[in-house]
């Protein structure tokens, strides 16, 4: 049996775009990955993230907002990070990991503004779509 593939979200803060990630990897995948999330940067998950997430049937309440943590950075098979920044700040990936950027514009993008609902619903169908290339790519899912 193949052993399950470890991927890595990484963007600037956990509050969004990785969080969906996460959720949509697990609901695609279920037993055949280990993912986890990370921030560069403390945060907490935007309740509008939480929202739109449900509106497709993903519980995302309870997850929490995480730090970069390099055990599981160096462990991971993938690590992608969901924006610019993420690319720029990011710890170096080891040359055995495969590192994926996926420039998604932050829902969120100045401290305080809420954005709208919309640009949250846009953000979450694109990470959907991405995150189900990645997973049949790497033979995770599909043919």
């Amino acid at each position: 049996m193949r052993r399950p593939l470890r991927i890595y979200y990484l963007s600037i803060y956990s509050r969004c775009r990785t969080q969906m990630a996460e959720a949509f990897t697990r609901h695609f995948a279920g037993d055949h990955v280990i993912v986890d999330n990370a921030g560069l940067e403390e945060s907490e998950i935007h309740p509008m993230a939480i929202e739109v997430m449900k509106e497709v049937g993903i519980d995302i309440s309870s997850y929490q907002p995480k730090r970069i943590n390099m055990k599981y950075f160096t462990s991971a098979n993938i690590v992608v990070k969901l924006c610019e920044k993420a690319n720029e700040k990011c710890p170096v990936v080891p040359f055995d990991i495969l590192n994926v950027q996926w420039d998604i514009t932050d829902p969120t993008p100045k401290t305080g503004e809420q954005g709208s609902i919309d640009e949250f619903r846009a953000v979450r169908d694109e990470i959907k779509e991405k995150v189900l290339q990645l997973l049949e790519e790497q033979r995770v899912i599909g043919a």
